[in-house]
């Protein structure tokens, strides 16, 4: 099978026989993908991959799946297939014929689907290296992802890339009395401000039930680029200008994508694929490094370390009564901002090039005030505009506390807060939709930097405890750490952190009564309470999980209470 050079048409002849094919996972790889390529790179028709979240559901749309044409100068009727395509197409010397009975209607979902928000430099060259279309029009400009800083919310200039927009320049024609012009921005809905990627208008034909709002999937279909259905939409005659650009856009900004298959993406991990494995030594060995590097970043203190390794491989694994099991909001309290000023952000460059996808967020009262937080239903558009906490499954958001200086939150500053907050305790934010909010559950584990003890809620604090010698050489300990991290190394890691999110887990049946028995002893001395309990059940998986085992033992298990009792003791402090 041609990928490159499959028209519709050969598809629809061929549809079953296909589909058998691209299911196979070395079949699906070769389709090329998108998101690494210029747009121009293919042409219209052309059989792609679109990796992306789910950012909004535009609801159904009526097509001719079958459509009877005829032919002017023969006289001859005969169907064709309105599937996979914008519009029912005749050909040259063929009219469509709309009042035939033999005309079928079917029904389509379309989805709006971005680029994955916060998906981190390394990802993005690694699936640049793999799936790059070989031409000599291929611009192979770095990749470059800015954090969310209080004082810079634009695109690096200085990392340019073709996907770039720029964020006030306007779409389609001049505005006239009866037109609107609609910036690329708004049009783009990304959650992340001045974040680049793509967005495109994806059609599914089966399985929608199985398509959720914020989950990230793999397309596979047919790009659409016709300049013709801009010409439909763009007169002065229509109403409501604004629905229609922001549903109708430039297909040269927002092309379509009619999928013919999809796949939801367990984690977007190019280094981890169904062949590649860790052995228990492999992931011990792996585990000792990132200890290495991460205790030397947090000052020399190997406790915190090892919560941050937990925090870095968390993940909700089931709900229960509403009750999110297995979050891990983590609060490194007590952070040397007097002496590193730009502390936690030289400690974020070194995190988001060990995860996928990730996020920092300086918490400065203009954030807070000024940075929209939760998705809102615009009724105008009939859209819904993103907001920074709709973010797909496992992606790590950094707060800095210390960037927090004295000032007053205003009413949105507050909402933002609350949204945090309700974030972290629930994995939950509340969508507005004007008339009413909807709840949509989330999985974004949450790393608090902080001062004294974060305002938000925490599910285990830990108190940084620097030695005195790594405070003086701060910047000395930078330097080793990005020359101890070479590509193997790295590349070691990053396999290491999706590996042990992925592993299966258990609890023996001796441990089970183990910590029954320790549970029922410490209840009786007053020591714990029931959430002292999930927590402790909690930190032991991922301590089990980060040394390569699927098995909860007994060595994790005193592990994990030896961990949280030197935890507590400097709480009290």
């Amino acid at each position: 099978m041609d990928f490159l050079n499959c028209s519709v048409q050969q598809w629809l002849d061929n549809e079953t026989e296909y589909l058998k094919i691209i299911r196979r996972d070395e079949n699906w790889d070769q389709i090329p993908l998108f998101n690494a390529n210029e747009q121009h790179s293919f042409k219209d028709g052309a059989l792609v991959r679109f990796r992306g979240m789910v950012q909004d559901m535009h609801g159904p749309e009526y097509y001719l799946e079958k459509f009877e044409v005829v032919h002017e100068t023969e006289g001859k009727k005969y169907l064709k297939s309105g599937k996979y395509c914008d519009f029912a197409i005749s050909g040259e010397n063929e009219e469509v014929n709309l009042d035939s009975n033999r005309n079928v209607t079917s029904e389509r979902q379309k989805y709006v689907v971005i680029s994955t928000p916060g998906i981190n430099e390394w990802v993005e060259h690694l699936e640049y290296q793999k799936y790059v279309i070989k031409s000599p029009e291929i611009d192979s400009s770095s990749f470059k992802k800015r954090p969310l800083e209080d004082d810079d919310m634009e695109t690096d200039e200085t990392t340019s890339n073709v996907n770039e927009c720029p964020k006030k320049s306007s779409l389609g024609k001049q505005p006239t009395d009866n037109s609107v012009a609609i910036s690329q921005e708004h049009v783009l809905n990304f959650p992340i401000p001045g974040s680049r990627g793509k967005t495109c208008h994806v059609r599914l034909y089966s399985d929608s039930e199985n398509v959720k709002l914020n989950d990230v999937f793999e397309f596979a279909g047919f790009l659409s680029m016709n300049p013709f259905i801009e010409s439909i939409y763009d007169r002065d005659d229509i109403e409501n200008q604004m629905e229609i650009q922001t549903h109708h856009p430039p297909s040269s900004l927002v092309p379509s994508i009619h999928a013919v298959h999809f796949r939801k993406m367990l984690h977007n991990n190019p280094l981890v694929t169904n062949q590649a494995s860790l052995d228990s030594s492999q992931m011990n060995l792996i585990k000792k490094n990132l200890l290495v590097v991460l205790s030397q970043l947090l000052m020399g203190d190997t406790l915190a370390a090892e919560y941050l390794i937990c925090h870095l491989i968390s993940e909700i694994y089931s709900r229960r009564h509403c009750m999110p099991l297995g979050k891990f909001t983590l609060n490194i309290s007590q952070v040397p901002v007097f002496q590193h000023n730009n502390y936690v952000p030289e400690v974020y460059t070194f995190l988001e090039m060990l995860v996928p996808k990730s996020l920092y967020l300086a918490m400065t009262l203009e954030n807070m005030n000024n940075l929209s937080f939760i998705p809102k239903k615009d009724y105008e558009c009939n859209r819904l505009t993103s907001g920074l906490l709709q973010l797909s499954k496992n992606t790590m958001v950094v707060l800095d506390e210390t960037k927090l200086m004295e000032g007053k939150l205003n009413a949105s500053g507050i909402h933002s807060v609350k949204a945090i907050a309700e974030a972290i305790k629930n994995q939950r934010v509340i969508y507005d939709f004007n008339f009413y909010p909807l709840e949509y559950d989330c999985d974004i584990p949450f790393l608090i930097f902080s001062e004294g003890k974060s305002m938000l809620p925490c599910d285990y604090q830990i108190v940084l405890t620097p030695e005195e010698s790594c405070l003086n050489t701060f910047p000395e300990i930078l330097e080793a750490a990005r020359h101890f991290l070479k590509p193997d190394v790295l590349n070691d890691i990053r396999t290491y952190l999706t590996r042990a999110r992925l592993a299966e887990y258990e609890i023996s049946g001796g441990v089970e009564e183990l910590i029954q028995e320790e549970f029922v002893q410490m209840r009786q001395e007053g020591a714990v309470t029931a959430d002292d309990l999930h927590h402790l059940l909690v930190l032991a998986r991922l301590i089990c999980l980060s040394e390569g085992k699927n098995t909860l033992d007994n060595e994790c298990w005193k592990k994990a209470c030896q961990l949280e009792k030197l935890r507590k003791s400097r709480l009290k402090k």
